[in-house]
């Protein structure tokens, strides 16, 4: 043991000071003109644009460029076109985190990119009703930057006394478009809530879909950073749009629902923050993870919030794995006193699947049972 701290010892010793040579290689979307690595060292600019290390152009997808950097250094750097509105996104289509090496035990070091910052525009032609996009929203619980997607009833603009509720959404990229939805799909939340509204079937209500991050599972997880998440979306997001839109504030007005995941988060929301959210909608939720976690903390919970909330679910292939969990806490809150279909809506779908097409369409029920007349 001795022997083997020595020889780390000199190792350490000798390669103090010494420098290596590293490749990086961007595989980039076609068009891509111009790309920059900057980062947290001189030779990577110092995270200054004007110091930035401009990749050398190899063929249409493929840039390239040799930087010289000390080994054994925690190196942290980004990819971008020449200014910060014009990084990198990575396969969630968001602003990754910086991306972070020890120098010294990779000579080439190879990342795909799969669009711009400034490239990301939403297919507005996909979208009924009025959609605005606030991107670069900050969260100082994540220090993470993220885009969120306002979409406002029909009559907002006509209106200008009038208040409405809140749903708020996760996994913001797949509700209103496929555009950026990793499956190609969308809830089509846009145009359900649209024909709800002029059938007189649901009250009007302001939509706010909040992208999620490359950490999508652990902001998503109670166990990990699933407290942040609900942090940020209670002291940052809600209050700043209360303050910009005219919403009714109040938790009777405030709901929140997501899938997979989303759902899990969701049903978390509504359990502890009952003073916040009066109703969570969960779709496909994947309670099992993190070992029923969740399903466990409930049973063992003395805590009955006052909410009301949906749990629905399929049938086909993962929706089967996810159900054994869900049977388990629909059993753990009968026995807490919760009532179907006036406290919660619990539906199971016979052959569907765990898609965004079939939650598009059964998360009908979840707006009929929150605000519907």
């Amino acid at each position: 043991m001795f022997n083997a701290f020595f020889y780390w010892l000199i190792f350490s010793f000798l390669s103090f000071g010494q420098s290596q040579n590293i490749t990086f290689l961007a595989s980039v979307p076609d068009s891509t003109d111009n790309v920059y690595l900057i980062g947290n060292h001189p030779n990577l600019g110092n995270w200054n644009h004007s110091n930035a290390v401009k990749l050398e152009f190899v063929n249409d997808t493929l840039f390239s460029t040799t930087v010289s950097l000390p080994i054994h250094k925690n190196i942290k750097f980004k990819f971008t076109r020449g200014d910060w509105e014009k990084e990198a996104l990575n396969e969630n289509m968001s602003v990754p985190s910086n991306y972070s090496i020890i120098s010294g035990k990779s000579d080439t070091l190879a990342y795909s990119i799969l669009s711009w910052k400034d490239w990301q525009t939403i297919p507005m032609d996909e979208v009924t009703g009025n959609l605005i996009i606030h991107k670069n929203v900050y969260s100082p619980q994540l220090d993470n930057f993220r885009t969120v997607l306002v979409w406002l009833p029909p009559s907002y603009n006509i209106n200008s006394s009038k208040k409405y509720p809140v749903l708020y959404l996760h996994d913001g990229q797949n509700v209103f478009t496929s555009g950026f939805s990793l499956s190609g799909m969308e809830w089509r939340l846009d145009e359900t809530v649209t024909e709800l509204i002029f059938q007189e079937k649901m009250k009007e209500i302001i939509m706010v879909a909040v992208y999620h991050s490359e950490n999508r599972t652990n902001e998503y997880s109670p166990k990990h950073q699933g407290n942040e998440y609900a942090d940020f979306l209670i002291n940052t997001i809600k209050p700043w749009i209360d303050q910009k839109y005219r919403t009714k504030p109040n938790k009777e007005n405030t709901a929140v629902l997501g899938s997979s995941m989303g759902g899990i988060i969701s049903f978390n929301m509504g359990w502890e923050h009952s003073n916040v959210f009066s109703m969570t909608g969960c779709l496909s939720p994947a309670f099992m993870v993190d070992r029923n976690e969740i399903v466990k903390r409930i049973k063992k919970s003395k805590n009955i919030p006052n909410f009301r909330f949906s749990i629905q679910n399929g049938t086909e292939e993962l929706e089967a794995q996810f159900q054994p969990s869900i049977t388990k806490l629909i059993k753990y809150l009968n026995k807490k006193g919760y009532k179907e279909d006036s406290d919660y809506l619990y539906r199971i779908y016979d052959g569907a699947y765990h898609t965004e097409s079939a939650w598009s369409i059964q998360v009908k029920d979840t707006l009929l049972f929150f605000f519907g007349l």
